[in-house]
């Protein structure tokens, strides 16, 4: 935002020329018409009209700016000292309905442990986190400590962070940058190095923090394992089958460039193959608008993007289309999205190349009881084709269920990159609401697996 400050140099530079004795008053400067024999009676006339008083008083007084469109559109409903609110009694109606619908559809934790047969709704609101969380106070009572201990303080966080994000003030930290140029270097350790790295505004909270990575977790899981300068490391994260897979895409993702032939002008052209990014079973990272995802493409300037969305809940944000294939082409990248299961689309999207394509499974579940059977015929095609495949969960149970799983099946299949925490998780918690006291953090945890490759080795005759 500019500042209020009104600039003095071009004030001044607007006064006309002054004679002396116009500047006997020190508090003001009367301007004159031109001296010379040619001027005219009517520009006397426009002189003598623009005759004002300069007062030191309207340089450094302190002026209201004017409303324009832009900013009269933030006008906040909730100031940042007022944002907790019983969930019941908040000021917004969105935030009442999720009251509503925890009353009827979520379950009192004393109730469920105790077996009653039938659970009262939880419609007693926790004085500190705002949540309706037992169906009685006495419940309330009877669980407090154990409340407090686990999940109170997240539910606390979690409720004033939607207010913020519905009070109406201006989301600055949402404010992106652009591309940088191509010599400053990217710092990729973690989310405050990246964040300063890139340009990003400063960050003044940590609930700041928790909107952004929210909204960011997905193209920079992507980026951080792609990239050259990535915070996993050989032997600590990466396996040897890793570095090898790691390679061949960076090898497309970072052309040389070679002096004396290749120009610094024309380093766009060097990047003669697009890098397609398949992501399976793809929900939430498909809603997110195109310009988000234009972070990763600023890690990588030189190369083109294809963006592969696929599933049934694979669909365009801001769309009302029921095409179930569409394109959308967003500078340097296209996405595309199919709301088909992948075995369908297998054979329309190959052939495969390990240098060029690449697959994430963001939260796919491989080991719930709801989806397992949905995965078994995609695995073995993604292990076919030899590409680096890279999947994460929402916490360290749901990570190592999902490596128990493919473990357990019996597959060819060589790790890329051990199970662990992902440095571009989401540092905000999602709440179960049929549940409180289960939460989760968006890509928690990340590995790599890819189809086994076999040496050919010349035998001794």
């Amino acid at each position: 935002m500019a500042s209020r400050i009104r600039p003095l140099a071009p004030a001044l530079r607007t006064l006309p020329r002054t004679s002396p004795r116009a500047l006997s008053s020190p508090l003001s400067v009367t301007p004159v018409a031109a001296t010379t024999a040619t001027s005219a009676t009517g520009r006397l006339a426009a002189a003598s009209s623009a005759r004002r008083s300069l007062s030191l008083k309207s340089f450094f007084s302190s002026r209201k700016p004017k409303t324009d469109a832009f900013t009269s559109q933030f006008e906040p409903v909730l100031e940042q000292a007022n944002l907790f609110h019983p969930l019941s009694k908040s000021p917004l109606p969105a935030v009442r309905a999720k009251a509503d619908w925890i009353a009827a559809h979520g379950t009192c934790p004393v109730c469920k442990e105790e077996h009653e047969p039938k659970s009262q709704p939880p419609t007693y609101e926790c004085p500190d986190c705002g949540y309706p969380t037992h169906c009685t106070e006495e419940h309330y009572k009877q669980d407090k400590e154990n409340h407090k201990q686990h999940i109170c303080g997240v539910l606390r966080e979690v409720n004033e962070d939607e207010h913020d994000l519905r009070s109406g003030r201006r989301m600055k930290e949402f404010e992106f940058p652009g591309a940088q140029h191509r010599d400053e270097a990217i710092n990729l350790s973690n989310w405050d190095t990246f964040l300063y790295t890139r340009g990003f505004l400063s960050m003044n909270s940590e609930r700041s923090m928790r909107h952004v990575s929210h909204v960011l977790s997905y193209p920079l899981t992507i980026g951080s394992v792609l990239h050259q300068s990535s915070p996993y490391r050989l032997g600590k994260d990466l396996t040897v089958e890793g570095l090898k897979s790691l390679a061949a895409l960076r090898h497309t993702l970072h052309p040389a460039v070679i002096p004396g032939i290749t120009q610094a002008g024309n380093l766009r052209s060097t990047a003669t193959h697009t890098v397609r990014i398949f992501c399976l079973g793809a929900r939430a990272e498909s809603h997110l608008p195109p310009h988000i995802y234009m972070q990763l493409a600023y890690l990588f300037p030189t190369t083109a993007f294809q963006i592969h969305f696929v599933g049934p809940d694979a669909i365009p944000p801001h769309t009302k289309s029921k095409e179930p294939h569409q394109h959308v082409h967003y500078e340097q990248m296209t996405f595309v999205y199919d709301n088909s299961r992948y075995e369908a689309y297998h054979a329309e999207a190959g052939p495969f190349n390990p240098y060029y394509d690449v697959f994430f499974l963001f939260s796919p579940g491989l080991a719930h009881p709801a989806t397992r059977d949905m995965w078994k015929p995609t695995i073995p095609l993604l292990l076919d084709t030899k590409c680096a495949i890279f999947g994460t969960g929402f916490d360290e149970n749901d990570i190592m269920n999902d490596v128990n799983e493919i473990e357990n099946a019996g597959y060819e299949l060589d790790w890329l990159m051990k199970p662990r925490e992902n440095v571009f998780r989401s540092l905000k918690h999602e709440i179960n609401m049929t549940d409180l006291r289960q939460s989760a953090q968006c890509n928690w945890g990340i590995w790599g697996i890819r189809g086994r490759r076999y040496d050919v080795k010349p035998t001794d005759e």
